[in-house]
Protein backbone atom coordinates (compact mmCIF):
# COMPACT_ATOMS: atom_id res chain seq x y z
CA UNK A 1 0.00 0.00 0.00
CA UNK A 2 0.94 3.44 -0.70
CA UNK A 3 1.17 6.54 2.23
CA UNK A 4 -2.29 7.56 -0.09
CA UNK A 5 -3.61 4.37 1.72
CA UNK A 6 -6.24 4.31 4.94
CA UNK A 7 -4.38 2.12 7.03
CA UNK A 8 -7.70 1.09 8.46
CA UNK A 9 -9.99 0.13 5.70
CA UNK A 10 -13.06 -1.61 7.58
CA UNK A 11 -16.28 -2.88 5.88
CA UNK A 12 -19.18 -2.15 7.94
CA UNK A 13 -21.09 -4.94 7.60
CA UNK A 14 -23.37 -4.35 10.88
CA UNK A 15 -26.37 -7.19 11.04
CA UNK A 16 -25.21 -10.60 9.72
CA UNK A 17 -28.40 -9.97 7.54
CA UNK A 18 -27.85 -6.44 6.00
CA UNK A 19 -25.89 -8.60 3.16
CA UNK A 20 -28.63 -11.41 2.42
CA UNK A 21 -28.98 -11.88 -0.81
CA UNK A 22 -32.88 -12.56 -0.34
CA UNK A 23 -35.47 -10.24 1.10
CA UNK A 24 -36.38 -11.33 4.93
CA UNK A 25 -40.06 -9.64 4.66
CA UNK A 26 -41.85 -10.69 8.03
CA UNK A 27 -38.90 -11.19 10.46
CA UNK A 28 -38.28 -8.26 12.67
CA UNK A 29 -35.22 -6.13 12.74
CA UNK A 30 -32.40 -7.02 13.20
CA UNK A 31 -32.47 -10.83 12.21
CA UNK A 32 -29.75 -12.80 13.28
CA UNK A 33 -30.39 -16.00 11.73
CA UNK A 34 -27.56 -17.45 10.42
CA UNK A 35 -28.51 -20.35 8.24
CA UNK A 36 -26.71 -21.36 4.99
CA UNK A 37 -28.46 -18.95 3.05
CA UNK A 38 -26.72 -15.97 5.18
CA UNK A 39 -23.25 -17.82 5.51
CA UNK A 40 -23.11 -18.00 1.73
CA UNK A 41 -23.98 -14.58 1.00
CA UNK A 42 -21.37 -13.28 3.86
CA UNK A 43 -19.25 -14.91 2.01
CA UNK A 44 -19.72 -13.45 -1.70
CA UNK A 45 -19.96 -10.15 -0.01
CA UNK A 46 -16.23 -10.82 1.37
CA UNK A 47 -14.92 -11.83 -1.39
CA UNK A 48 -15.55 -8.41 -3.43
CA UNK A 49 -14.39 -6.77 0.07
CA UNK A 50 -11.11 -8.24 0.08
CA UNK A 51 -11.18 -7.85 -3.93
CA UNK A 52 -11.65 -4.02 -3.46
CA UNK A 53 -9.11 -3.72 -1.03
CA UNK A 54 -10.30 -3.69 2.29
CA UNK A 55 -8.88 -5.44 5.26
CA UNK A 56 -11.32 -6.12 8.28
CA UNK A 57 -15.06 -6.48 8.19
CA UNK A 58 -17.31 -5.70 11.27
CA UNK A 59 -20.15 -7.89 11.77
CA UNK A 60 -23.15 -7.80 14.52
CA UNK A 61 -25.27 -10.50 15.80
CA UNK A 62 -23.16 -13.80 14.72
CA UNK A 63 -23.63 -14.75 17.97
CA UNK A 64 -26.56 -12.90 19.56
CA UNK A 65 -28.78 -9.44 19.46
CA UNK A 66 -30.39 -7.90 22.17
CA UNK A 67 -29.88 -10.81 24.51
CA UNK A 68 -26.76 -13.39 25.82
CA UNK A 69 -28.47 -16.18 28.01
CA UNK A 70 -27.05 -15.55 31.52
CA UNK A 71 -25.62 -18.70 30.67
CA UNK A 72 -23.64 -17.97 28.42
CA UNK A 73 -22.65 -20.97 26.65
CA UNK A 74 -26.05 -21.85 26.19
CA UNK A 75 -26.55 -18.99 23.62
CA UNK A 76 -24.61 -20.21 21.26
CA UNK A 77 -25.86 -23.63 20.25
CA UNK A 78 -23.39 -26.56 18.40
CA UNK A 79 -24.46 -25.58 14.55
CA UNK A 80 -24.46 -21.99 15.34
CA UNK A 81 -21.05 -22.21 16.55
CA UNK A 82 -20.42 -24.24 13.01
CA UNK A 83 -21.03 -21.90 11.27
CA UNK A 84 -19.48 -18.66 12.85
CA UNK A 85 -16.53 -20.75 12.67
CA UNK A 86 -17.28 -21.27 8.60
CA UNK A 87 -17.84 -17.15 8.36
CA UNK A 88 -14.24 -16.86 10.12
CA UNK A 89 -12.48 -19.31 8.00
CA UNK A 90 -14.02 -18.01 4.83
CA UNK A 91 -12.80 -14.63 6.37
CA UNK A 92 -9.34 -15.18 6.81
CA UNK A 93 -8.84 -17.14 3.45
CA UNK A 94 -9.72 -13.55 1.96
CA UNK A 95 -7.40 -11.45 4.21
CA UNK A 96 -9.81 -10.21 5.98
CA UNK A 97 -10.21 -10.10 9.56
CA UNK A 98 -13.59 -9.93 11.47
CA UNK A 99 -14.24 -7.83 14.12
CA UNK A 100 -16.78 -9.03 16.34
CA UNK A 101 -19.41 -6.11 16.47
CA UNK A 102 -19.55 -6.06 20.64
CA UNK A 103 -22.31 -3.96 22.40
CA UNK A 104 -20.80 -2.03 25.19
CA UNK A 105 -23.23 -2.44 28.71
CA UNK A 106 -26.00 -2.82 25.96
CA UNK A 107 -26.97 -4.39 22.89
CA UNK A 108 -27.03 -8.05 24.53
CA UNK A 109 -27.69 -7.52 27.96
CA UNK A 110 -31.46 -7.13 28.43
CA UNK A 111 -32.09 -10.41 29.70
CA UNK A 112 -29.40 -10.42 31.91
CA UNK A 113 -30.72 -7.25 32.86
CA UNK A 114 -34.35 -8.63 33.33
CA UNK A 115 -32.89 -11.25 35.47
CA UNK A 116 -30.36 -9.12 37.73
CA UNK A 117 -31.34 -6.22 39.61
CA UNK A 118 -27.59 -5.73 40.83
CA UNK A 119 -26.94 -4.53 37.31
CA UNK A 120 -30.58 -2.52 36.94
CA UNK A 121 -31.13 1.15 36.20
CA UNK A 122 -34.05 3.22 34.57
CA UNK A 123 -33.00 1.74 30.92
CA UNK A 124 -34.43 -1.75 30.73
CA UNK A 125 -31.52 -2.08 27.58
CA UNK A 126 -28.82 -0.89 29.41
CA UNK A 127 -26.92 -1.59 32.28
CA UNK A 128 -25.95 0.13 34.83
CA UNK A 129 -22.83 2.04 34.40
CA UNK A 130 -21.47 2.80 37.87
CA UNK A 131 -22.25 -0.93 39.14
CA UNK A 132 -19.38 -3.17 39.78
CA UNK A 133 -21.89 -6.24 38.75
CA UNK A 134 -22.24 -4.85 35.37
CA UNK A 135 -18.50 -4.86 34.78
CA UNK A 136 -18.62 -7.95 36.12
CA UNK A 137 -21.31 -9.19 33.66
CA UNK A 138 -19.25 -7.02 30.78
CA UNK A 139 -15.72 -9.18 31.77
CA UNK A 140 -17.63 -13.05 31.93
CA UNK A 141 -18.66 -11.91 28.16
CA UNK A 142 -15.69 -11.06 26.80
CA UNK A 143 -13.82 -13.82 28.37
CA UNK A 144 -16.15 -16.33 26.63
CA UNK A 145 -15.53 -14.60 23.44
CA UNK A 146 -11.77 -14.93 23.46
CA UNK A 147 -11.67 -18.15 24.52
CA UNK A 148 -14.06 -19.57 21.96
CA UNK A 149 -13.84 -17.93 18.92
CA UNK A 150 -10.90 -16.34 16.90
CA UNK A 151 -12.15 -12.98 16.08
CA UNK A 152 -9.67 -10.62 14.53
CA UNK A 153 -10.91 -7.99 16.57
CA UNK A 154 -13.86 -5.73 18.21
CA UNK A 155 -15.89 -3.17 17.29
CA UNK A 156 -16.97 -1.60 20.79
CA UNK A 157 -20.21 0.56 20.94
CA UNK A 158 -21.86 1.51 23.88
CA UNK A 159 -24.53 3.66 22.91
CA UNK A 160 -26.40 2.86 19.98
CA UNK A 161 -29.13 2.01 22.92
CA UNK A 162 -28.77 5.01 25.39
CA UNK A 163 -27.39 4.97 28.80
CA UNK A 164 -27.92 4.49 32.27
CA UNK A 165 -29.24 7.73 34.01
CA UNK A 166 -29.26 6.89 37.50
CA UNK A 167 -28.48 9.21 40.34
CA UNK A 168 -24.22 7.41 40.10
CA UNK A 169 -24.11 7.70 36.74
CA UNK A 170 -26.01 11.21 35.99
CA UNK A 171 -23.70 13.75 36.53
CA UNK A 172 -21.22 12.43 33.83
CA UNK A 173 -21.61 14.01 30.45
CA UNK A 174 -22.87 11.77 27.43
CA UNK A 175 -18.95 11.80 26.04
CA UNK A 176 -17.78 11.22 29.83
CA UNK A 177 -19.82 8.36 30.25
CA UNK A 178 -19.67 6.05 26.95
CA UNK A 179 -16.07 6.88 26.94
CA UNK A 180 -15.34 5.89 30.26
CA UNK A 181 -17.43 2.64 29.74
CA UNK A 182 -15.66 1.83 26.08
CA UNK A 183 -12.11 2.47 27.18
CA UNK A 184 -12.02 0.43 30.08
CA UNK A 185 -13.49 -2.18 28.09
CA UNK A 186 -10.79 -1.80 25.08
CA UNK A 187 -8.11 -1.75 28.23
CA UNK A 188 -9.59 -5.15 29.53
CA UNK A 189 -9.62 -6.92 25.72
CA UNK A 190 -5.94 -5.24 25.02
CA UNK A 191 -4.35 -6.74 27.87
CA UNK A 192 -6.24 -10.44 27.02
CA UNK A 193 -5.39 -9.90 23.28
CA UNK A 194 -2.92 -7.99 22.72
CA UNK A 195 -2.74 -8.71 18.85
CA UNK A 196 -6.63 -7.58 18.22
CA UNK A 197 -7.99 -5.01 16.38
CA UNK A 198 -9.81 -2.49 18.68
CA UNK A 199 -12.16 0.47 17.46
CA UNK A 200 -14.98 2.57 19.17
CA UNK A 201 -17.58 3.69 16.80
CA UNK A 202 -19.49 6.86 18.24
CA UNK A 203 -23.23 5.77 17.08
CA UNK A 204 -25.49 7.23 19.67
CA UNK A 205 -22.66 9.50 21.66
CA UNK A 206 -24.85 12.63 21.49
CA UNK A 207 -28.31 13.68 20.78
CA UNK A 208 -29.17 14.28 16.99
CA UNK A 209 -27.46 17.46 15.79
CA UNK A 210 -25.42 18.01 17.98
CA UNK A 211 -21.29 17.86 18.32
CA UNK A 212 -19.02 17.30 21.07
CA UNK A 213 -17.66 20.31 23.15
CA UNK A 214 -13.97 20.60 23.00
CA UNK A 215 -13.70 20.61 27.25
CA UNK A 216 -14.89 16.75 26.43
CA UNK A 217 -12.55 16.13 23.81
CA UNK A 218 -10.38 14.90 26.42
CA UNK A 219 -12.59 12.38 27.18
CA UNK A 220 -12.30 10.86 23.55
CA UNK A 221 -8.39 11.30 23.56
CA UNK A 222 -8.23 9.31 26.62
CA UNK A 223 -10.04 6.46 24.91
CA UNK A 224 -8.14 6.67 22.13
CA UNK A 225 -4.95 5.57 24.11
CA UNK A 226 -6.70 2.15 24.76
CA UNK A 227 -7.74 1.86 20.49
CA UNK A 228 -6.59 1.31 16.92
CA UNK A 229 -9.12 3.71 15.84
CA UNK A 230 -11.89 5.49 16.22
CA UNK A 231 -15.37 6.22 14.12
CA UNK A 232 -17.27 9.51 14.06
CA UNK A 233 -19.99 7.61 12.32
CA UNK A 234 -22.04 10.74 11.13
CA UNK A 235 -25.53 8.82 11.45
CA UNK A 236 -27.44 12.59 10.95
CA UNK A 237 -24.48 15.07 11.58
CA UNK A 238 -20.64 14.57 12.54
CA UNK A 239 -19.87 14.78 16.59
CA UNK A 240 -16.72 16.05 15.60
CA UNK A 241 -16.96 19.72 14.30
CA UNK A 242 -16.17 19.87 10.49
CA UNK A 243 -14.38 22.87 10.97
CA UNK A 244 -12.13 21.49 13.84
CA UNK A 245 -11.72 17.96 13.10
CA UNK A 246 -7.79 18.62 11.70
CA UNK A 247 -7.39 19.75 15.37
CA UNK A 248 -8.90 16.70 16.82
CA UNK A 249 -7.81 14.33 14.99
CA UNK A 250 -3.61 15.68 15.58
CA UNK A 251 -4.60 15.76 19.39
CA UNK A 252 -6.27 11.87 19.23
CA UNK A 253 -3.79 9.28 20.12
CA UNK A 254 -5.08 6.73 17.34
CA UNK A 255 -6.27 6.61 13.71
CA UNK A 256 -9.61 8.45 13.50
CA UNK A 257 -12.46 7.77 11.04
CA UNK A 258 -15.75 8.06 9.35
CA UNK A 259 -18.32 5.72 7.43
CA UNK A 260 -17.59 6.94 4.45
CA UNK A 261 -19.52 10.03 4.04
CA UNK A 262 -22.95 9.02 2.99
CA UNK A 263 -24.25 5.39 3.66
CA UNK A 264 -27.84 3.60 2.69
CA UNK A 265 -29.08 1.24 5.50
CA UNK A 266 -30.68 -1.66 3.68
CA UNK A 267 -33.95 -2.73 4.80
CA UNK A 268 -34.02 -6.35 5.63
CA UNK A 269 -37.70 -6.72 4.81
CA UNK A 270 -37.28 -5.26 1.21
CA UNK A 271 -36.50 -6.77 -2.62
CA UNK A 272 -33.28 -6.07 -3.01
CA UNK A 273 -34.02 -4.47 -6.56
CA UNK A 274 -36.00 -1.83 -4.90
CA UNK A 275 -33.42 1.06 -5.13
CA UNK A 276 -30.91 2.13 -6.82
CA UNK A 277 -28.50 4.81 -5.33
CA UNK A 278 -25.51 4.95 -6.21
CA UNK A 279 -22.93 7.53 -4.39
CA UNK A 280 -19.63 6.99 -5.65
CA UNK A 281 -18.61 10.98 -6.61
CA UNK A 282 -19.48 11.64 -3.07
CA UNK A 283 -17.88 9.58 -0.90
CA UNK A 284 -14.51 9.60 -3.35
CA UNK A 285 -14.48 13.26 -2.39
CA UNK A 286 -15.46 13.09 1.22
CA UNK A 287 -12.68 10.31 1.45
CA UNK A 288 -10.31 12.83 0.23
CA UNK A 289 -11.23 15.56 2.42
CA UNK A 290 -10.88 13.10 5.33
CA UNK A 291 -7.37 11.80 4.43
CA UNK A 292 -6.29 15.63 4.05
CA UNK A 293 -7.16 17.02 7.25
CA UNK A 294 -5.41 13.17 8.35
CA UNK A 295 -7.80 10.50 9.05
CA UNK A 296 -6.88 7.30 8.43
CA UNK A 297 -9.63 5.09 8.74
CA UNK A 298 -13.11 4.37 7.41
CA UNK A 299 -15.53 1.97 8.43
CA UNK A 300 -17.64 1.45 5.43
CA UNK A 301 -21.35 0.44 5.51
CA UNK A 302 -22.08 -2.41 3.18
CA UNK A 303 -25.52 -4.23 1.96
CA UNK A 304 -26.75 -7.11 -0.04
CA UNK A 305 -24.08 -6.72 -3.49
CA UNK A 306 -27.29 -8.38 -5.32
CA UNK A 307 -28.23 -4.38 -5.53
CA UNK A 308 -25.94 -3.23 -8.44
CA UNK A 309 -25.96 -0.11 -6.34
CA UNK A 310 -24.55 -1.10 -3.43
CA UNK A 311 -22.19 -3.72 -4.90
CA UNK A 312 -20.31 -0.53 -7.02
CA UNK A 313 -20.73 1.46 -4.59
CA UNK A 314 -18.33 -1.44 -1.62
CA UNK A 315 -16.25 -1.60 -4.55
CA UNK A 316 -15.06 1.82 -5.72
CA UNK A 317 -15.20 2.53 -1.84
CA UNK A 318 -12.43 -0.35 -1.19
CA UNK A 319 -10.18 0.70 -4.13
CA UNK A 320 -10.33 4.72 -3.16
CA UNK A 321 -9.53 3.63 0.67
CA UNK A 322 -6.44 1.96 -0.69
CA UNK A 323 -6.03 5.04 -3.02
CA UNK A 324 -7.23 8.06 -2.23
CA UNK A 325 -5.23 9.59 -4.90
CA UNK A 326 -7.15 7.92 -7.38
CA UNK A 327 -9.71 10.26 -9.67
CA UNK A 328 -13.22 9.25 -8.75
CA UNK A 329 -14.64 8.98 -12.38
CA UNK A 330 -12.01 7.31 -13.60
CA UNK A 331 -11.97 4.56 -10.38
CA UNK A 332 -15.63 4.28 -11.29
CA UNK A 333 -15.06 3.53 -14.52
CA UNK A 334 -12.31 0.73 -13.87
CA UNK A 335 -14.56 -0.69 -11.15
CA UNK A 336 -17.89 -0.83 -13.69
CA UNK A 337 -15.11 -2.22 -16.60
CA UNK A 338 -14.76 -5.12 -13.71
CA UNK A 339 -18.17 -6.20 -13.34
CA UNK A 340 -19.80 -5.54 -16.50
CA UNK A 341 -17.37 -6.27 -18.59
CA UNK A 342 -18.65 -3.66 -21.73
CA UNK A 343 -17.56 -4.77 -24.65
CA UNK A 344 -17.04 -1.55 -26.29
CA UNK A 345 -15.72 1.57 -26.00
CA UNK A 346 -19.11 3.12 -26.37
CA UNK A 347 -21.01 0.78 -24.09
CA UNK A 348 -18.30 1.41 -21.14
CA UNK A 349 -19.10 5.03 -21.64
CA UNK A 350 -22.98 4.49 -21.63
CA UNK A 351 -22.40 2.43 -18.44
CA UNK A 352 -20.77 5.35 -16.52
CA UNK A 353 -22.66 7.64 -17.24
CA UNK A 354 -25.97 5.77 -16.11
CA UNK A 355 -24.42 5.70 -12.65
CA UNK A 356 -23.17 8.79 -12.88
CA UNK A 357 -26.64 10.24 -13.48
CA UNK A 358 -28.40 8.15 -11.23
CA UNK A 359 -26.20 9.71 -8.30
CA UNK A 360 -27.10 13.39 -9.34
CA UNK A 361 -30.28 12.55 -9.57
CA UNK A 362 -31.20 11.52 -6.45
CA UNK A 363 -28.83 13.93 -4.90
CA UNK A 364 -30.73 16.74 -6.61
CA UNK A 365 -33.96 15.59 -5.60
CA UNK A 366 -33.62 15.96 -1.87
CA UNK A 367 -34.93 18.95 0.04
CA UNK A 368 -32.98 20.73 0.58
CA UNK A 369 -30.05 19.50 -1.62
CA UNK A 370 -27.04 18.76 1.16
CA UNK A 371 -24.05 21.16 0.15
CA UNK A 372 -21.58 19.22 -1.36
CA UNK A 373 -18.71 20.21 0.52
CA UNK A 374 -16.71 16.40 0.89
CA UNK A 375 -18.02 16.34 4.92
CA UNK A 376 -20.32 13.68 6.43
CA UNK A 377 -23.57 14.02 5.42
CA UNK A 378 -25.04 10.46 7.33
CA UNK A 379 -26.98 8.28 6.92
CA UNK A 380 -29.94 7.13 4.59
CA UNK A 381 -33.06 5.15 5.83
CA UNK A 382 -34.49 3.63 3.30
CA UNK A 383 -37.47 2.12 5.50
CA UNK A 384 -38.64 1.82 8.90
CA UNK A 385 -36.51 -0.35 10.74
CA UNK A 386 -39.13 -1.25 13.56
CA UNK A 387 -42.21 -4.38 13.34
CA UNK A 388 -42.20 -6.71 10.91
CA UNK A 389 -43.92 -5.34 7.90
CA UNK A 390 -42.15 -4.04 4.86
CA UNK A 391 -42.46 -0.19 5.29
CA UNK A 392 -43.37 2.32 3.22
CA UNK A 393 -40.14 4.17 1.72
CA UNK A 394 -39.60 6.56 3.65
CA UNK A 395 -36.25 7.91 1.86
CA UNK A 396 -39.04 8.92 -0.53
CA UNK A 397 -41.58 10.67 1.82
CA UNK A 398 -39.28 12.11 3.75
CA UNK A 399 -35.85 13.77 2.04
CA UNK A 400 -37.66 14.79 -0.80
CA UNK A 401 -41.11 16.69 -1.39
CA UNK A 402 -43.56 16.53 -4.74
CA UNK A 403 -41.12 18.68 -6.91
CA UNK A 404 -38.37 16.72 -5.89
CA UNK A 405 -39.88 13.17 -6.60
CA UNK A 406 -41.38 14.13 -9.82
CA UNK A 407 -37.61 15.41 -10.83
CA UNK A 408 -36.27 12.24 -9.87
CA UNK A 409 -39.37 10.15 -11.65
CA UNK A 410 -38.35 11.49 -14.69
CA UNK A 411 -34.45 11.01 -14.34
CA UNK A 412 -34.67 7.73 -13.67
CA UNK A 413 -37.62 6.34 -16.36
CA UNK A 414 -35.15 8.55 -18.63
CA UNK A 415 -32.24 5.82 -18.01
CA UNK A 416 -34.71 2.65 -18.47
CA UNK A 417 -34.35 2.68 -21.92
CA UNK A 418 -30.23 2.92 -21.86
CA UNK A 419 -29.88 0.07 -19.42
CA UNK A 420 -32.73 -1.64 -21.98
CA UNK A 421 -29.72 -0.94 -24.85
CA UNK A 422 -26.77 -2.28 -22.31
CA UNK A 423 -28.31 -5.93 -22.07
CA UNK A 424 -26.97 -6.93 -24.85
CA UNK A 425 -23.82 -4.32 -24.59
CA UNK A 426 -22.22 -6.47 -21.99
CA UNK A 427 -21.10 -9.46 -20.75
CA UNK A 428 -22.50 -9.78 -17.12
CA UNK A 429 -25.65 -9.43 -18.77
CA UNK A 430 -27.25 -10.52 -15.47
CA UNK A 431 -25.33 -7.37 -13.46
CA UNK A 432 -27.49 -4.97 -16.38
CA UNK A 433 -30.81 -6.86 -16.15
CA UNK A 434 -30.64 -5.68 -11.94
CA UNK A 435 -30.10 -2.27 -12.61
CA UNK A 436 -32.89 -2.13 -14.66
CA UNK A 437 -35.12 -4.18 -11.62
CA UNK A 438 -33.85 -1.98 -9.10
CA UNK A 439 -34.78 1.44 -11.78
CA UNK A 440 -38.41 -0.03 -12.10
CA UNK A 441 -38.57 -1.08 -8.31
CA UNK A 442 -37.58 3.12 -7.46
CA UNK A 443 -40.10 4.02 -10.02
CA UNK A 444 -42.79 2.03 -8.40
CA UNK A 445 -42.52 2.74 -4.86
CA UNK A 446 -42.19 6.83 -6.28
CA UNK A 447 -45.62 6.19 -7.77
CA UNK A 448 -47.21 4.80 -4.86
CA UNK A 449 -45.99 8.19 -2.35
CA UNK A 450 -47.15 10.45 -5.53
CA UNK A 451 -49.91 8.31 -7.57
CA UNK A 452 -50.81 10.60 -9.98
CA UNK A 453 -46.90 10.76 -11.65
CA UNK A 454 -46.58 8.66 -14.86
CA UNK A 455 -46.04 5.63 -15.27
CA UNK A 456 -42.49 3.96 -14.72
CA UNK A 457 -40.88 4.17 -18.19
CA UNK A 458 -42.42 7.55 -19.15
Amino acid sequence: MTARAFTFRTAQGVWINDMRHSAMPHQKWPCVTLDDDAVRDLAACMRLQAEAGFNSVTLFGLLTAQSWNPDLPRTVDRERARRVRAVLAEARSCGLKVLYGLGVYSWGFDEIIARDAAVRGPNPHAMCGSRPESWAWMTRIIDYLLNEFDFGGFHLEASDLGRCSCGDCAPESNTAYYSRLNARTAEYLRKAAPEAMLMVNMCGYLPRGTTVPRQDWPHLIELGRHLDFLVDPGHTSPFIEPAARRDFIQALPCAFGTSGGIWVYPPQRWNRQRWFIPYTARTGRHLEDLHADGGRAVEYYMGPIANPGTEVNIAFGGRKLADVGCDNRDLLSDVLDRLYRPASRTAHRRLVDVFTEAEEAFFAALSPAPADDGRSRGQIHLAPLAGTRTGPPIYLQNAMDAAGREAYRRRLAALLPVVADLENACRSRARVRRIAAALQGALADINRVQPHSATPGT
